[in-house]
């Protein structure tokens, strides 16, 4: 068993464990890194139980009061829709009374104080759980007509920042300068420059972390937040549409007004988009950047920019990061080379990850994800969500177990396919568990939307509390 005070730092502060070194974080040995990983999953275990009320009741449901291998944990785990299993009519009604009650059974922190009288939006009650708590809750984007809320907190938030910082400037392999330990960059940010989004919540951690705190170099495409209000309308009317139930879906009149807004603020986005990277190319010519985009968005800003004969545009050294799949797109197969080539930089950087756990994986100059040390990633059994072995080539459904998570239960069972080889060792170096490039979304394979994980324990015990607040939405 690994020393108490390794294992704390291990699990409450990981970069101090590896020296801030992304060299040492991914070059130990599973042999070593595994008894600290279940040590640490069984020390956050046992707080999460005396903290969170859903995790104490499915343990007690389950007989489980300790853990000691991985596959302990895996019944525990919550299925990814379980952040957005509130009655759906209780954010119509602007019950945020009994919003806030449902959150607390999810935290490990006391929300039950928080004042929602006189709250009339979404946005408004979560900006009274971010001035009262030490939560700062994410939302997710609703595409199927129901908002994901995810209880995550201010410190984690500020922590995983400072790790990205880390992976974007360093290079595996050599020990940091104090040039990638403390980057100052321009950052470009083609979006909103807040709202409450999981990534747009990142939008003020970058501006930090990344700049020094010059508010003159972090460019973001719009200025002003986007209303959560305004995403949950487009959502319920997305889901509704598809269903042929538009006409019946009763929305707040107050909502509905803004709906022209929204339609009109998409409608104009891909003109100023186009019009925001054709003047930062030119003002930030030369200079080292930070930027985020999807695979289409940097493609379609690379391609247009060869066309206008302009390449190499930013300093060498710069971070780019894209990630989130094709979302339908067609690329040609050497789009990262037309990236690259326009960008001026010798490497594009990927990552994987949700917004449930607190770390992205970063994928090697092989294409693969190389899993955190502090999260214990599975392979479950699609129908069955039952483990996969923990040795071989194994494809099934990825679920993963974040020990750093503090705000709630780290343990999730998520909607994607992954390939883990568990055996045979990465040819980048990196001997953390690599997962295989080609992620695939159930919902995409199956062509059904994914919230029928089989995790029953856990929907029984939730599926308790949500009935319970049912009786309150008169």
């Amino acid at each position: 068993m690994p020393p108490a005070h390794d294992v704390s730092t291990f699990m409450n502060d990981p970069m101090a464990y590896f020296d801030r070194s992304i060299t040492k974080m991914h070059r130990i040995a599973r042999a070593e890194l595994e008894p600290m990983q279940r040590a640490a999953m069984a020390a956050r275990f046992a707080e999460h139980r005396a903290s969170i009320a859903v995790v104490r009741r499915l343990a007690d449901r389950l007989g489980v009061d300790r853990l000691a291998d991985f596959d302990d944990v895996v019944p525990l785990f919550f299925p990814h829709t379980v952040f957005k299993s509130y009655p759906a009519s209780l954010l119509d009604k602007k019950r945020f009374d009994l919003m806030t009650r449902w959150l607390g059974t999810l935290t490990s922190y006391d929300v039950s104080n928080v004042a929602t009288e006189g709250c009339e939006s979404i946005d408004e009650w979560i900006d009274r759980l971010d001035a009262e708590t030490p939560l700062e809750v994410i939302t997710s984007s609703g595409t199927t007509g129901t908002l994901s809320i995810i209880p995550k907190d201010k410190a984690g938030a500020v922590y995983t920042m400072k790790l990205w910082r880390l992976f974007l400037f360093q290079r595996f392999g050599r020990e940091p300068t104090e040039d990638e330990l403390y980057p100052e960059v321009d950052v470009i940010w083609p979006n909103h420059a807040s709202g409450k989004l999981g990534h747009l919540r990142m939008a003020a951690m970058l501006k930090r972390e990344f700049t020094g705190g010059d508010e003159s170099r972090f460019h973001a495409l719009y200025s002003d937040a986007i209303s959560t209000d305004l995403m949950f309308l487009a959502s319920k009317m997305r889901a509704a549409a598809s269903r042929g139930e538009l006409d019946r879906i009763q929305i707040d009149p107050k909502l509905l007004a803004r709906k022209d807004e929204f339609i009109a603020m998409q409608a104009r986005r891909p003109k100023e988009m186009a019009e925001f990277f054709e003047r930062l190319t030119r003002e930030l010519a030369g200079k080292r950047v930070f930027m985020i985009g999807a695979y289409n968005l940097m493609y379609e800003v690379a391609s247009a920019g060869l066309e206008r004969g302009m390449r190499g545009v930013f300093a060498p050294n710069s971070a780019i990061l894209t990630g989130g799949g094709m979302k339908g797109f067609v690329l040609p197969t050497n789009y990262m080379d037309v990236i690259k080539d326009f960008l001026g930089v010798d490497r594009i950087q990927e990552g994987y990850g949700m917004s449930e756990i607190s770390a992205l994986h970063w994928a090697c100059d092989e294409g693969r994800y190389h899993v955190q040390p502090w999260v214990i990633p599975f392979v479950l059994d699609p129908e069955t969500s039952e483990p996969l072995p923990r040795r071989g080539v194994q494809t099934g459904r990825a679920a993963f177990y974040d020990v750093f998570v503090k705000s709630h239960w780290g343990g999730v069972i998520s909607g994607d396919e992954i390939t883990i080889d568990w055996d045979t060792p990465c040819p980048c170096g990196l001997a953390s568990v690599p997962i295989a490039h080609d992620i695939m979304r159930y919902s995409e394979k199956q062509g059904v939307e994914d919230d029928r994980i089989s995790c029953s324990a856990t929907q029984e015990v939730h599926g308790e509390a949500v009935d319970f607040l049912r009786g309150f939405e008169a």
